[in-house]
C-alpha cells in the first residue's frame, strides 16, 4: 500500500496536470458510451472539494428523452465503497490506494497505526506534501481520476461510474448528474446520446519505431480526438503477429513539461532476444476503463553485437609498383566471418563520409591477402568483415602511396593587389606538373621576418583572397607561395611580393599642453605634435562659445607645427575653444579639441612710473607719471590721509602728467591713486608716501 502511493506522488510531482474531462464550466463534466445493449456514464467533479462534498452522500443519476413532457427520471443513486471493500480491492489492484486516501484517511492512519507505526510519519508527510497547496491538491486530484480511468472497480467504488441497461435502441437519450443532497446546487454537463448505433472510439495514429542496438523507441501522434477519448495506452508484443500481451506493467500517459513532444506520445521498449523478430502495436484505453482500438503492427529485431575485428598487418610496394596488402583477425566469441573485401579511397573527407570502393571480390573467410596491381598515388586501405546477419567490421586505415621525393618546382609569376576594402587577391602561374595536390600561402609584415602559412588546407588553384585588417599600424605586407606534389613533397617558397594596404587609419592626436592670459588680453597656449610620420596638414580652429561657429586661425603644412601660438584677439570674458583638425597624406583626418577656456576682464595700464616727490620749500607733494600710448580722456586723482577713505581732490586732463597736492601736512601718511579714464576700463597706478 506504501509503495502504491509513492507511485501516484511521484507521477503527480512529475506531470504538468492532467486536464480529464473536468471542464471549468460545468461543477460535474460528464461523458456516456453506448455499448449496444446499454450505456455507460462516467463523471467528474470540478475539483477535490466539490468530489468530497457529493460523494459523501452520494450521486444521483437523471435520465430524459429530449422533447418528452416528462421531467428527469431518476435512474440510481450511487454511493461510495466502504473502507474494507476499497482495502480488499487494493490488494488485486494498486490502483486503489488513492481511493482510499482521498475518502478514508484518518481509517487509514488507524490502521497504519497498529500494523505498521515506523509507517505513520511517513504517510503523514506523504499526504501533507500532496494537499500542500492549491496547486499539490489538483495534481493528487488529477492523479485520483486517473486512477478510475484505468480501472472499472476503482470508477465504482468512487462512485463516478454507472450502466444504464434500461436503454431501448433507435431512441435519443439525455442524461446528467446531481448530488442526492439537494443542498448542493451543482450544475451537471448534460450528454445526449443515441442508440441507434454503438459509439465508436477513434482510430489510432500510425505507430512508429526506431530501434537503437537491444532496445526500440516507440512513438504516435496524439490526434485530438485521441487526446478527448483515451487515458493511456497500453504496448503490447508477439512473436507470431497474433497472439499479442501486454509489455507496460502501468498504462503508458502522455507526459510533458514543454512544449516539446506536447503532440506526440513515447515508449522505450527492450528486445528480448537478438535474432528474433517481434511484432508490436498499442492498444487505447478509453475513459471507461475498457481497451479500445489497436494501432497498426510494427516489427523489429536486434542482431548481436559483432565482435570480428580485422587488423591491417603489412602494405609493401613491390618492384612493378604494386601494393602487398597483409591481414588478420580478432575473433574473441568465435562468430561467423561469411567473407572479407579489400577497399580503398583517393582521400579522406572531413566531413566523416570517406568513399572506400572495393577492390577486391569477395575472399573466402581464409584468404589474409591481396594484391593492388593498379594502386593510385594516394592511397587509403582497409579491409572489412562481413557476418551472416549482414553485420559488417572495418580494420584500422592504413595510408600508402608509391616512393616519388621529386618536390616540384617553386612556382612563378606571383603578383597581387589590396582594394580599398582589404580585400588581398594572390595569382600565380600554375605549376607544370601533372600531380600538383596544391599551393600554399605564406604571409609576413617585414621582409626580413620569418614568413607564417597562412592557409589550412591545400589550395586547388593558383588563386588566393582574404581580406586584411586595416587598422594595423603597418602599411605594407610581403607574401610568398608554395607548391604541394601529390605525394606530399614541397617545392622551395617563391620569392617575396610587397603589397602596400590602403591607408585608413587617421593620425594620431595633437595634445594641448598649456594655456594663459596675457595682460594684453591676448591668448598664449603650447601643445605636443602628433607622432605620427605621414603628417600633411595641421589646422587650428578658434570657436567663441556658445554661438558663434568654428573659424580658421592658423594653418600649416607638413608634420611640424610651432608648438606654440598666440591669439592676439582682444579678450575680455569669453570662453573660447581651440581644436586641431591634423590631415595625413592619405586624406584621412583626426580632431584634437581642447576643453574650453574661460577669459578673464583684464584692465589695461595706461599709466606708468608713477612717482610721489616732497617739496617742503612749496609745502606740497609733486605727483607725477608716464603715459602708455592709450588714449586717455583724463585722469582722476585720488587720496588717502592715514589709512582713511579714498578721496577725489584732482581730475586732470589727459595729456597732463603730473600734479601738484598743497592740501597736504607735515607727520601724515598718504596713498595716492591715479586713474587714467579710457573707452575701456583701466587699471589705475598706486603709491604711498610719508610727508
Amino acid at each position: 500500500m506504501r509503495n502504491s502511493r509513492l507511485v501516484f506522488l511521484i507521477v503527480a510531482l512529475l506531470c504538468n496536470t492532467f486536464v480529464g474531462f473536468a471542464q471549468k464550466k460545468y461543477d460535474i463534466a460528464l461523458k456516456a458510451y453506448y455499448t449496444g445493449y446499454g450505456t455507460l456514464l462516467r463523471w467528474y467533479p470540478k475539483d477535490l472539494e466539490t468530489y468530497m462534498k457529493c460523494v459523501e452522500d452520494g450521486f444521483v443519476v437523471e435520465r430524459r428523452q429530449p422533447g418528452s413532457v416528462e421531467d428527469w427520471t431518476v435512474l440510481s443513486p450511487i454511493y461510495k465503497g466502504s473502507f474494507g471493500e476499497i482495502f480488499n480491492l487494493e490488494k488485486k489492484n494498486k490502483e486503489a490506494a488513492l481511493l482510499n486516501m482521498i475518502l478514508y484517511k484518518d481509517m487509514m492512519m488507524e490502521r497504519i497505526k497498529q500494523e505498521m507505526p515506523d509507517s505513520l510519519s511517513k504517510f503523514k508527510e506523504e499526504y501533507n506534501q500532496m494537499t500542500a497547496n492549491p496547486q499539490a491538491k489538483s495534481l493528487y486530484y488529477a492523479m485520483f481520476l486517473l486512477s478510475t480511468e484505468f480501472s472499472v472497480d476503482v470508477a465504482k467504488y468512487a462512485a463516478l461510474n454507472y450502466m444504464d441497461d434500461k436503454v431501448r435502441t433507435q431512441q435519443t437519450y439525455e442524461y446528467r448528474i446531481r448530488p442526492k443532497n439537494e443542498k448542493l446546487k451543482l450544475t451537471s454537463e448534460i450528454v445526449k446520446l443515441s442508440t441507434s448505433k454503438k459509439t465508436e472510439l477513434p482510430a489510432l495514429s500510425e505507430l512508429k519505431s526506431k530501434r537503437n542496438d537491444k532496445s526500440v523507441r516507440f512513438s504516435w501522434y496524439l490526434t485530438p480526438a485521441m487526446d478527448e477519448e483515451y487515458s493511456g495506452y497500453n504496448l503490447e508484443r508477439s512473436e507470431d503477429g497474433i497472439n499479442f500481451k501486454k509489455v507496460n506493467t502501468r498504462p503508458i500517459i502522455h507526459i510533458t513539461m514543454s512544449n516539446v513532444g506536447k503532440d506526440s506520445c513515447f515508449y522505450i521498449s527492450d528486445l528480448p532476444e537478438c535474432g528474433k523478430k517481434y511484432y508490436f502495436r498499442i492498444v487505447g484505453l478509453s475513459g471507461f476503463g475498457f481497451a479500445g482500438k489497436t494501432s497498426n503492427v510494427v516489427s523489429e529485431m536486434c542482431i548481436d553485437r559483432y565482435t570480428v575485428h580485422p587488423k591491417m598487418k603489412t602494405i609493401k610496394f613491390n618492384d612493378k609498383v604494386e601494393a602487398e596488402i597483409t591481414w588478420e583477425v580478432e575473433n574473441p566469441d568465435k562468430q561467423t566471418i561469411k567473407a572479407f573485401e579489400v577497399q580503398r579511397a583517393k582521400r579522406l573527407h572531413v566531413t566523416g563520409v570517406d568513399s572506400f570502393d572495393a577492390i577486391s571480390k569477395r575472399l573466402t573467410p581464409k584468404t589474409f591477402s591481396f594484391v593492388d596491381k593498379k594502386p593510385l598515388k594516394t592511397n587509403y586501405y582497409r579491409i572489412a568483415a562481413y557476418g551472416e546477419e549482414g553485420q559488417v567490421a572495418y580494420s584500422n586505415i592504413v595510408f600508402k602511396y608509391p616512393a616519388d621525393t621529386m618536390p616540384p618546382s617553386i612556382p612563378t609569376g606571383l603578383k597581387g593587389v589590396i582594394d580599398s576594402m582589404g580585400i588581398c587577391t594572390l595569382t600565380w602561374n600554375p605549376n607544370p606538373e601533372e600531380d600538383i595536390r596544391g599551393y600554399r600561402v605564406f604571409v609576413s609584415n617585414d621582409s626580413t621576418f620569418e614568413f607564417l602559412c597562412a592557409t589550412d588546407t591545400f589550395l586547388k588553384e593558383p588563386k588566393y583572397t582574404t581580406k586584411l585588417f586595416l587598422g594595423s599600424l603597418t602599411n605594407d605586407i610581403y607574401y610568398k607561395v608554395q607548391a604541394v606534389g601529390g605525394n606530399y613533397a614541397h617545392s622551395g617558397l617563391s620569392p617575396f611580393i610587397k603589397l602596400m594596404k590602403p591607408d585608413t587609419i587617421p593620425p594620431a592626436l595633437i595634445v594641448f599642453d598649456d594655456i594663459k592670459q596675457n595682460e594684453d588680453n591676448s591668448l598664449q597656449f603650447s601643445w605636443f605634435d602628433s607622432p605620427s610620420i605621414d603628417v600633411a596638414k595641421v589646422d587650428l580652429y578658434r570657436r567663441i562659445l556658445p554661438d558663434t561657429a568654428w573659424v580658421l586661425a592658423e594653418q600649416w603644412t607638413g608634420k611640424t607645427t610651432s608648438r606654440a601660438y598666440t591669439d592676439t584677439v582682444n579678450f575680455s570674458g569669453e570662453k573660447v575653444a581651440y581644436k586641431f583638425n591634423i590631415y595625413d597624406e592619405s586624406g584621412n583626418m583626426s580632431v584634437a579639441e581642447m576643453v574650453p577656456y574661460q577669459t578673464s576682464i583684464l584692465r589695461k595700464h595706461c599709466l606708468k612710473n608713477l612717482r610721489l616727490v616732497k617739496n617742503y620749500n612749496d609745502g606740497g607733494i609733486y605727483v607725477e607719471w608716464n603715459r602708455c600710448g592709450c588714449k586717455i580722456q583724463y585722469v582722476r586723482i585720488f587720496r588717502k590721509e592715514d589709512g582713511g577713505d579714498s578721496k577725489l581732490v584732482r581730475t586732470v586732463k589727459g595729456n597732463d602728467t603730473s600734479y601738484f597736492d598743497k592740501t597736504v601736512y607735515v607727520g601724515h601718511e598718504y596713498e595716492y591713486m591715479v586713474l587714467p579714464i579710457t573707452e575701456k576700463m583701466s587699471e589705475p597706478e598706486i603709491e604711498k608716501v610719508k610727508f
